[in-house]
């Protein structure tokens, strides 16, 4: 029987909010797609001719899953071609949701992208805003041939918005601790465990440690360059992202909206969370810094890591072959970390939770090449299609079957630059009892303010770690004000 996900996203917001009336979502007729397409028998063979236009991030572990998909897909399929368009990531979704917008009002659907990558993080704005991805659900329920089951069904959740599955999901992505073991043996400090979450405090002692042993240390990097001279970081990342500020505010206790639509962002548990992230970044300057990016997304990270002169680097499986190859950033070639290791996210506040995430593939609601781009969307979450993505290092599984096999390919893969002891299971540790998203409380929020909502989480930590201790709180409540109207804002009675 196939799996209906429901994600409901139309609920009933608190009296305090809204007076007491229901609810009513506004947008919930839209994202219903073209019935031309979904009617149509979407049944292809061996030597089906077709084009698929496809648009992706121009970031070369997208281009690694992509060639991956392709591939794989021509072996089932090699009549079907493909026009691929690697697009700047910083003007990715303008030039996507400017393409759709431009074929919809000139009915020209043949210049839109049959297929282009997305995130769970786009799938509200792109359906409510411009109202151009197509929903596979109703496909999917008339396809005999396939079925969601065996998709990990928290994955599934992620890319469904008004019961409707807008995206097929490509990959599991849950934040992991990365590390430079030769900066470790330089600072003279163990391994974080291959097992165990460390807590918020021995994570700290960890980054002291650290700073103290690589300010000392005259052993050089891959560039030649000694470490006491070039270290000024230890930990590469961005906290103000949803893949770790919210997962932190949940450690500590704290929520954003409850199930009854009510902002509780404004507690005690969210200030100890931004409280403690302060202390970390205070406590290590008289070290090192520890690297928190105020200012830009997670894309723009890990360029300290890559350069070897910060020990840690907090990210997903997706960078991973960045991380084993030579990469050129900003016209400087990044080197490969020659003894790369992983451990799980930190138990930062008591309550293990980790950030994870989702992306994958849509399709044109008014796809000229409908037939050919929804076969492919099967063929990313099949057995070939997810071992093939698998070879290039670069994500878990969305596959439950693969997950956990001991001699799946996402976990025997890349031997020529992983050591035999490369901890795989960190990228799945506890991960039906910690994964964490903010699409958790969206469907106590009116599609409109969930972005709104999210962002003021982003400005809460940045204001909080950038400021004094003693207005953490104060910053804290002002965001959880700024919630209220916008939560206020999107409603309609």
């Amino acid at each position: 029987m196939k799996k209906i996900l429901a994600f409901i996203c139309s609920v009933c917001l608190c009296a305090a909010c809204f007076a007491g009336c229901t609810y009513v979502d506004p947008d919930k007729e839209k994202g219903q797609g073209n019935q031309n397409i979904i009617n149509q028998d979407m049944t292809i063979t061996a030597d089906f001719e077709g084009n698929i236009k496809v648009a992706a991030p121009d970031v070369q572990s997208h281009k690694n899953a992509l060639n991956a998909f392709i591939k794989s897909f021509n072996v089932k399929y090699p009549k079907i071609t493909f026009k691929v368009e690697y697009i700047s990531l910083d003007n990715y979704k303008s030039i996507v949701t400017n393409a759709a917008s431009s074929a919809i009002n000139l009915n020209k659907h043949g210049i839109m992208y049959d297929v282009f990558w997305l995130s769970e993080m786009f799938i509200n704005e792109w359906v409510l805003d411009t109202d151009f991805i197509s929903p596979l659900t109703p496909i999917i329920e008339k396809d005999a041939s396939f079925s969601l089951d065996g998709i990990n069904e928290t994955m599934l959740k992620m890319c469904t918005l008004n019961d409707n599955l807008y995206m097929m999901p490509r990959d599991y992505n849950q934040v992991v601790m990365y590390y430079n073991k030769d900066m470790f043996d330089a600072a003279r400090v163990d391994y974080p465990s291959d097992t165990e979450a460390m807590s918020g405090a021995e994570f700290k002692q960890m980054c002291m440690d650290l700073g103290a042993g690589l300010s000392k240390s005259t052993a050089l990097n891959g560039y030649g360059h000694k470490f006491n001279e070039q270290v000024r970081t230890i930990v590469d990342c961005n906290v103000a992202w949803n893949a770790l500020d919210y997962p932190l505010v949940r450690s500590f206790g704290g929520e954003v909206v409850d199930e009854n639509g009510e902002v509780v962002f404004a507690s005690e548990n969210t200030k100890n969370a931004i409280a403690y992230w302060k202390n970390l970044v205070d406590t290590t300057s008289g070290y090192a810094n520890l690297a928190v990016d105020l200012s830009t997304g997670a894309a723009k990270t890990g360029g300290l890591f890559r350069m070897q002169t910060a020990p840690i680097y907090l990210h997903t499986r997706a960078v991973m072959s960045d991380l084993l190859d030579n990469v050129e950033m900003a016209d400087q070639v990044m080197l490969a970390i020659p003894n790369l290791g992983v451990a799980p996210m930190p138990n930062f506040g008591g309550t293990y939770t980790v950030g994870a995430g989702c992306s994958g593939y849509a399709m044109y609601k008014n796809s000229v090449n409908s037939k050919a781009a929804y076969n492919f969307l099967k063929h990313v979450v099949s057995v070939e299609g997810q071992n093939a993505y698998s070879e290039t290092g670069d994500c878990v599984p969305v596959l439950d079957s693969l997950l956990k096999a001991v001699n799946a390919k996402w976990r025997t893969c890349r031997t020529d630059k992983l050591s035999h002891d490369f901890n795989h299971n960190a990228f799945i540790f506890k991960m039906a009892d910690s994964a964490c998203s903010v699409t958790d409380f969206y469907p106590n929020v009116p599609l409109k303010a969930q972005s709104g909502v999210t962002a003021r989480i982003e400005e809460a930590f940045k204001s909080g770690i950038g400021g004094k201790v003693n207005e953490i709180m104060g910053n804290v409540t002002t965001a959880a004000n700024s919630m209220k109207r916008d939560i206020a804002q999107a409603g309609r009675l």
